[in-house]
């Protein structure tokens, strides 16, 4: 993304352009005053709000930029600022009636900072030691040298650009992260571009409440579970807060600016959905300055990207924004012998400011993705080998993920399109109404398998061939204000949701089993050309219809209570299947000193019921929704310079499972107790990190026999991750490191087998320089540094863990 050297915040742009000065290089001419120099070069506005005009602010604490930003929106105003003068500090927010002038003051209050207003109605903002006698302008020295451009940059760079200040919750719409009730991590942009994510796992590898269970090459596509709870397979992801579905293939990471995570239940936020979480993928949308931004990159193994960011407004009053985004992959992927992956993605944002309070927008992505000799639906560990022994056994030892064990000859395609629009209106002071639609088509082509593989190595492959397609669709209504009664504050949500979704498979899908081989020594075997027959059955159609109301009162300044509930029917036409529940959710935060809160919430989630498989004893027997219950009490501490949380949680899910007599039956629950620690440090303006643990207890608490006391498959009892960097002074060099540990976790419910613990490093360096306007980032990542060979589980399936890599790019901002 474009990072000018200065930023408007407002309704317009400074002309679209980073404010550049021109200076003369002399013994006494520095760098500081000739940017103050050019800020007070800021072309004329004019006002939306007169300056005498008294209006309603309520902004939530954050970084000082982001609350400058939301308040020059609010009351319509540019505010012009150099980064490096607001680097670091943070903002109490604004709340309560003021004009323009006084709400600055507020802002600005015990900051070293003071606004100034230019001739048109602006304003900009200037270090106090730099005010003049002239309060419009500073004076521009020159000397008759050399002239050069300098922009206003600092060598320590954003100090929040790992932090967000707001989520989207759902059924109660945006709010500060210090204000709710629940466990939310943000990722930004700033952070997947200089760890170079290229999925869902990597982005989301800094965070200890998250275990991967599968990757884009050795699985099918990343997988993850959330406080040892996989994403529901139907509603677990969503985009700008409405459904997709995902779990088939990976969505792109570069075409959006956040990931969102909500951790644990979301049966009030979000509808019916397992427990373990929402991942929300928040699009890039056109922003106010120009978005000018290419990208290329190559890893050790072969694999090159080129890819585009671009972004502007135009129009009167640059009423109209775009931006556009584009990325191209191919090569050998890090599995030797015939890996390889080739994808290719493509999104457009736009948006129209039809009036001051009423915006419009709409956007399409379109994605394609081929990975040839690797991507796989897993490895099952039996004491045979055989394609046909379900039973789990032990599993072999890890294999490296560089190593080939599947055909060259197999692969797995997805083809995509994600579409969406939406209507903002703030029809009153602090109320918005938005209208807002998602729809989706995924298709999967695979001609890929599974091997069956024993302690020895030994096995047998099996491959598939056949095409799938997953349709959604998902409108939402919701309308979200601030009112009074009396004393109390209510800051309410009420809304409406449609979704459906559709899934086709093929009524002739193909199957051969390829031959048999040993892990150390794998097979060379004769493609049969299977088949990709096309998705021409209905396998489910599912619908879901909601009701939803909340009230957050704020009774005086130190407490927070929210009340809400959800009325949710979810119809699944194929197999009969009909319910209707409520879901509420209650939670009191307390706010004892700024910056700082505590709360304790309870939530209840509601899962689509099972259907008993055709093997068992009771076959097509539709059960009631799965209820979930969650208890969770937490703090969050939001200074300048850190930001730290910390929740406790129990988890209460109901169980299914097939009994002895092979009767498939819901009967007992599977009970998560946890704790999570999160902290991102800033400790020196050159050094940060970024740490989390989290503890789990998982068990299944039931009489049946085998599993009752057993541990939730796939569930550590402990993970803990670390990321650091440190900028050298004075050099462009950022030095950065990483570690992710993950305990031990059985592989299937009768706790037949476990996988031992193990340990990932990272490392990496980037440059980054301006020359002239242009801004020029090259990164060297190594993640898994050490080599590591290791096993991913998911539903007593393995995946190999991806291998060391080398990953090299170049970022040009322009």
């Amino acid at each position: 993304m474009n990072r000018p050297s200065a930023r408007c915040h407002g309704n317009r742009s400074l002309s679209g352009r980073p404010i550049a000065v021109a200076v003369a290089i002399g013994l006494r001419t520095t760098v500081l005053p000739a940017l103050a120099a050019g800020a007070a070069l800021v072309p004329a506005y004019s006002l939306a709000q007169p300056a005498a005009d008294v209006r309603q602010y309520d902004i939530d604490p954050g970084p000082l930029d982001a609350v400058l930003a939301r308040f020059g929106a609010a009351a319509g105003v540019p505010i012009a600022l150099d980064p490096a003068t607001v680097m670091g500090r943070h903002s109490d927010g604004l709340h309560g009636r003021y004009t323009v002038e006084q709400g600055l003051r507020a802002l600005l209050h015990e900051q070293p900072l003071e606004a100034v207003a230019n001739a048109g109605g602006g304003y900009w903002l200037r270090p106090l030691a730099a005010a003049s006698s002239a309060p419009g302008a500073l004076p521009v020295a020159t000397i008759s040298l050399e002239q050069v451009t300098v922009t206003a940059t600092t060598d320590v760079g954003d100090p929040d650009n790992y932090r967000a200040g707001t989520v989207d919750l759902g059924a109660m719409g945006q709010r500060a992260l210090i204000d709710t009730p629940y466990s939310v991590e943000v990722v930004t942009r700033d952070l997947m571009d200089n760890q170079q994510s290229a999925s869902l796992v990597d982005a989301l590898k800094n965070d200890a409440s998250v275990t991967p269970l599968s990757n884009n090459i050795g699985g099918l596509s990343s997988q993850i579970a959330i406080r040892g709870v996989g994403l529901d397979l139907l509603s677990g992801r969503k985009i700008d807060g409405l459904n997709i579905f995902g779990w088939s293939g990976d969505l792109p990471v570069e075409h959006f600016e956040q990931i969102q995570v909500l951790k644990g239940a979301s049966g009030f936020l979000y509808g019916f959905a397992q427990p373990g979480g929402i991942v929300n993928f928040i699009s890039k949308r056109p922003t106010d300055a120009p978005t000018r931004s290419l990208q290329t990159s190559i890893t050790d193994s072969g694999t090159v990207l080129f890819g585009a960011d671009l972004g502007d407004r135009f129009g009167p009053d640059d009423a109209f924004g775009y931006r556009v985004n584009a990325v191209k992959e191919g090569g050998d992927s890090y599995v030797k012998d015939g890996g390889r992956i080739a994808r290719g993605s493509a999104s457009l944002a736009v948006d129209w400011r039809i009036l001051p309070t009423v915006t419009a927008g709409a956007d399409v992505l379109a994605i394609d993705r081929r990975v040839t000799g690797s991507s796989s639906w897993g490895i099952f560990p039996n004491a045979t080998g055989s394609a046909t022994d379900f039973t789990v056994a032990s599993p072999p030892q890890p294999v490296a993920g560089s190593q080939r064990i599947f055909s060259p000859f197999t692969r797995y395609e997805t083809r995509a399109r994600v579409y969406g629009t939406y209507v903002d209106w703030d029809f009153a002071s602090g109320w918005r109404a938005s209208l807002r639609y998602r729809g989706s088509s995924m298709q999967r082509v695979y001609q890929n398998g599974s091997l069956f593989v024993n302690a020895a190595g030994d096995y047998t492959e099996v491959q598939y061939g056949g095409t799938d397609q997953f349709d959604t669709d998902d409108v939402q209504a919701l309308v979200t204000g601030i009112a009074r009664t009396g004393p109390i504050q209510h800051r309410v949500s009420f809304g409406a949701s449609y979704g459906r979704v559709r899934t086709y498979f093929s009524s002739a899908a193909n199957e051969a089993v390829l031959g048999a081989g040993n892990l150390a020594n794998p097979g060379q075997f004769d493609n049969p050309h299977l088949a990709t027959p096309p998705a021409d059955t209905l396998g489910s159609y599912t619908t879901q219809r909601a009701a939803f109301l909340s009230d957050t009162l704020k009774i005086g300044e130190h407490l927070d209570v929210v009340v809400g509930v959800r009325r949710n029917s979810i119809e699944e036409t194929v197999n009969g299947y009909d319910r209707t529940a409520f879901t509420p959710t209650a939670a009191v935060v307390l706010y004892p000193v700024q910056g700082v809160s505590i709360y304790g919430s309870y939530v209840e989630a509601l899962e689509q019921g099972a259907v008993a498989p055709l093997t068992a004893a009771n076959a097509q027997e539709v059960f009631a929704p799965l209820k979930t219950k969650q208890i969770e009490t937490g703090i969050k501490v939001d200074r300048s310079e850190w930001f730290a949380s910390a929740s406790i949680f129990r988890i209460q899910r109901g169980l299914t499972y097939i009994n002895a007599q092979n009767v498939f039956t819901q009967n007992g629950e599977s009970r998560y107790d946890g704790i999570e620690l999160l902290s991102k440090t800033r400790f020196t303006p050159r050094w940060q990190v970024i740490g989390s643990v989290m503890f789990l207890n998982a068990t299944n608490e039931t009489n049946a026999e085998g599993l009752a006391g057993k541990r939730v498959d796939g569930t550590p009892r402990f993970q803990a991750k670390l990321y650091t960097e440190y900028r050298l002074a004075d050099t462009g060099f950022t030095l950065s490191g990483g570690l992710q540990y993950y305990g031990a976790r059985p592989i299937d419910p009768a706790n037949t087998a476990t996988l031992p613990a193990y340990t990932l490093l990272d490392a990496g360096v980037r440059y980054e320089a301006r020359r002239n306007g242009m801004r020029v980032v090259v990164r060297l990542n190594v993640d898994n540094l050490a080599n590591k060979a290791y096993w991913l589980t998911s539903a007593s399936y393995l995946t190999q863990g991806a291998p060391r890599t080398f990953k090299l790019s170049a970022t040009f901002d322009f």
